[in-house]
């Protein structure tokens, strides 16, 4: 085992089952009771909702399109959750199953490798500094392909790690790690790993050997089949698609030639990660200096390798959003565990201001909670009006039988906090970061989710979308992907956009504009034409969704 040499001491982890129940309190809220939000988990939930339907795995389709951004691996999962869930739960909540999964499987993997690297002692710190970690709850619980990158990344990491002791298994784990990393996101996940096993026998002489060599071997065995597969059949169907994923949608996103996705600041990331990734960063950093000092740093090579990989590839990258930083969390959480030093114990005073932090965020959550429910205290009315525009104040009784359970169990596990003042500080830490999760994400949710979903404003549209659909179709400009997978859910229709088919929209008599700011097409200004409807979510005020019916054609009116 790696841990048997000279293992990093750590502060005792709390007992197993402790840890198991704070990861699920972590873990639960924000996966049910809400309707898809834009941007990335609504047009997510239009392509699960093609393949759940469909069952077509190859091409993923938006709204009637071909959808050759990312591979289908989360898509299909998702859908199989829909299909056999769906009569149970609604249909996102089921494919939001998916997610729940891909983080099950990260955390397994985070797991695995903590034990491997610190043994049973720091073995569950790894997950716990990982739900601790700012950045990582919101996109963590989103129905998007990123978790299933994540989680391949996790267990591509444990496979590079017990590569040198057991090259078969570790060449399993990272090849289907891999695996997974590509048919989720594209070449960058198995890029990143690739380049990070090239690396690991000139940072370690522990993987300058033919057991590491026999590890790679195994690990392109298993990895491959299955991306192979899904290249071939996606070529064999279309390879004008086939071109437009492998080139546009991976060289041309990384290179900045198709002009694709959010511009990169190449500073981006130096300037994201002290807060994004705090405070699993300071850990990591002190964490590694302790090794580096006590002659340990070696066995944190693939970690440390891993991470400056991600980090090179993702700040050379021409694309750069916040997201993309996920998959450095998974190796940076595991040299964050060797920073949880022992070093005396939290005194009274220490614990009690914690206690007192503690009861003061739950204090604020609640009264938010209360004015939720009630409209009191009215106070809270106006800094509140953008996140419950819509909202009626009722209690939502099984959200708030949610709320409670959690808080319950946060309660009991209040007591589960290590002696030792790191140990004890980090879990506290981790504790009120599920504390504020749990309690927004079910006492919260229901004011929260009227105004970012579009339930609202599409089940407006709908009566007057399908009239139009039964006396003609209905053209769109300018949609963008959420609006049109939403539609497609909420309404049943899918438009013909004239920006894609403007031969297939000519005929129309009836067009759906997304307007930003009051923009409006030229030609629909110059025609002077009054919107049927005008709908927006509520509180608003940027974006709206604006109908008209045309006198004539939609092709007569932009030729004019």
């Amino acid at each position: 085992m790696m841990h048997s040499h000279r293992p990093i001491d750590v502060a005792e982890s709390p007992a197993s089952l402790a840890a198991l129940l704070l990861l699920l309190v972590w873990l639960l809220p924000g996966l049910f009771g809400l309707e898809p939000w834009k941007p990335d988990g609504a047009y997510s939930f239009g392509l699960i909702n093609h393949v759940a339907h469909s069952g077509d795995w190859v091409v993923p389709y938006l709204a009637g399109e071909p959808f050759m951004e990312k591979p289908p691996l989360y898509y299909i999962t998702a859908a199989l959750f829909e299909n056999a869930f769906g009569s149970w739960m609604s249909l996102p909540d089921a494919a939001r199953l998916a997610t729940a999964l891909y983080l099950g499987l990260a955390f397994w993997a985070t797991y695995l490798s903590g034990r491997l690297l610190y043994g049973g002692r720091g073995a569950w710190w790894a997950p716990l500094v990982l739900i601790g970690t700012l950045g990582f709850p919101v996109r963590a619980h989103q129905m998007i392909t990123d978790t299933a990158l994540f989680a391949g990344i996790a267990w591509g990491l444990y496979g590079l790690l017990l590569a040198p002791q057991k090259p078969v298994a570790g060449g399993v784990a990272l090849g289907l790690g891999a695996a997974a990393a590509m048919l989720s996101k594209g070449l960058l996940g198995p890029g990143m790993l690739g380049l990070c096993a090239l690396s690991l026998p000139l940072c370690s002489a522990g993987y300058r050997s033919r057991r590491y060599l026999t590890s790679l071997a195994v690990a392109c065995i298993v990895g491959l089949p299955l991306p192979l597969l899904w290249m071939i059949a996606l070529y064999r169907r279309d390879h004008a698609l086939f071109d437009l994923w492998f080139f546009a949608n991976n060289f041309g996103r990384f290179f900045g030639t198709n002009h694709l996705g959010p511009a990169a600041d190449k500073l981006f990331y130096l300037r994201t990660l002290p807060w994004y990734a705090f405070p699993t960063l300071p850990l990591a950093c002190y964490g590694v200096w302790r090794a580096r000092r006590s002659g340990d740093a070696w066995r944190l090579a693939a970690p440390l390798a891993l991470f400056a990989v991600a980090l090179v590839v993702l700040t050379v990258s021409a694309n750069a959003r916040e997201l993309y930083a996920m998959p450095l969390l998974a190796p940076l959480c595991l040299l964050a565990v060797s920073g949880i030093a022992p070093g005396g114990y939290l005194s009274l005073g220490g614990r009690r201001l914690w206690a007192l932090a503690a009861a003061a965020i739950a204090a604020g959550l609640l009264l938010v909670a209360v004015h939720i429910a009630t409209g009191h205290p009215v106070a809270l009315a106006h800094p509140l009006a953008r996140w419950t525009a819509g909202w009626q104040p009722h209690w939502a009784i099984a959200y708030w039988i949610g709320g409670g359970l959690a808080l319950a169990l946060l309660l009991v596990l209040w007591r589960a906090a290590p002696a030792e003042r790191m140990g004890g500080q980090v879990w506290r830490w981790c504790w009120m970061i599920t504390l504020i999760w749990a309690l927004a994400f079910t006492l919260w949710l229901p004011a929260v989710d009227i105004g970012m979903g579009y339930q609202v404003p599409f089940g407006q549209l709908r009566p007057l979308l399908q009239q139009a659909a039964s006396e003609s179709c209905v053209a769109s400009d300018q949609l963008d992907e959420p609006q049109r997978a939403l539609i497609e859910y909420y309404d049943g229709l899918v438009t013909r956009r004239i920006e894609v088919n403007p031969a297939a929209a000519a005929s129309c008599r009836y067009l759906l504009v997304y307007s930003r700011e009051g923009w409006l097409p030229d030609a629909v200004k110059k025609a002077g034409l009054s919107p049927l409807l005008r709908v927006a979510r509520p509180g608003d005020r940027k974006e709206s969704v604006v109908l008209f019916a045309v006198p004539g054609t939609v092709g007569a009116l932009y030729r004019r």
